[in-house]
């Protein structure tokens, strides 16, 4: 069967900033602006039309246009959802993302990356064809074709220094923006590791399972494993456990609380997640809920002063 999206935008020159993106999927994807909306529902509720996913900039959702979600669900209550937002409009606020169970960003960084159209948009494309297949994300979507990926099986709370340290030695190369990258590979891996040791293994209660910094082995029952690779321009790490404690809310939740916050707090939930994303440039999760968490996204190699401060995500969930 073949999966139809559409693609909803502000006004028309919101639609042509997007425009070389949506070139590749040719007829697959209907691109509109907002005044089109009434006339599409009606197409679709004619022809029983149900696109399998739809695309909203973030001009026009979630600020300007806060019910647009609920009014499309109305029609098509099955279809997913992802925002697409440039680097130069302001971030979304999360809490209306949870109350609509939106599960996807994408950033375009096209305006800091300077590379050309292909790249800029890749992460898009990758995007869009696993929520049309309704399959997870997995770091060798980030890596250039037959790069290596390293997977480590974790024994022991005491091996994290060394997995970081194999981290690092990966990262190839010398000047700043190799060297940030190394700190930034560093932080994520620590947090990951951090996540998967004390954050992830939870009792019937939901209580920590055991307590932050201790050392412990990793019993046999307990499945950690980490993964990561780097192409020479990106760097792609991920984690799975057995746990499958998190829900997908749960997760958009903790980053809205924490997005919402000065400061982030350690008796705050989600602390470590939310910290992972925001050193991340995109972040996926992959919850099959009681049997497995998946962690992970990439790091673009990168000048300081081309950073973004605004982060994409991927949540999906296999009980959907």
């Amino acid at each position: 069967m073949i999966r139809t999206f559409t693609a909803i935008f502000k006004d028309n020159a919101d639609r042509e900033q997007w425009a070389p993106c949506f070139q590749r999927f040719g007829n697959l994807v209907q691109m509109v602006v907002v005044q089109d909306i009434p006339d599409i529902k009606a197409h679709f509720h004619e022809q029983c039309i149900t696109p399998a996913l739809f695309i909203i900039s973030t001009r026009l959702y979630p600020v300007e246009n806060p019910d647009l979600i609920e009014n499309i669900r109305e029609i098509c209550p099955n279809s997913e959802f992802l925002l697409i937002a440039s680097t130069v409009d302001p971030f979304p606020p999360l809490n209306p993302l949870v109350n609509d169970n939106v599960r996807h960003l994408v950033i375009d960084t096209a305006k800091v990356a300077a590379t050309d159209w292909s790249d800029d948009y890749s992460l898009l494309y990758t995007v869009v064809n696993r929520l049309l297949e309704m399959a997870p994300l997995k770091i060798k979507d980030y890596l250039k074709p037959g790069t290596c990926i390293h997977e480590f099986r974790v024994s022991s709370t005491e091996q994290k220094e060394e997995l970081i340290s194999r981290l690092e030695l990966l990262i190839g190369g010398e000047g700043p923006d190799v060297e940030l990258l190394r700190q930034k590979g560093a932080l994520l891996a620590d947090e990951l590791l951090e996540n998967a040791f004390y954050g992830a293994p939870r009792d019937e209660l939901c209580a920590s399972r055991y307590e932050k910094g201790a050392q412990r082995p990793i019993h046999p029952h307990e499945t950690i494993l980490f993964r990561f690779g780097f192409d020479g321009a990106c760097l792609a790490m991920e984690m799975e456990d057995n746990w499958g404690s998190l829900a997908p809310n749960t997760v958009l939740e903790y980053l809205a609380i924490n997005q919402n916050s000065r400061d982030i707090c350690d008796e705050m939930g989600g602390r470590g997640l939310f910290i992972i994303w925001r050193f991340l440039d995109h972040m996926h999760i992959h919850i099959e809920p009681g049997k497995q968490t998946v962690v992970g996204g990439q790091v673009k190699l990168m000048m300081e002063e081309n950073l973004s401060e605004n982060k994409g995500f991927h949540i999906t969930c296999s009980a959907n």
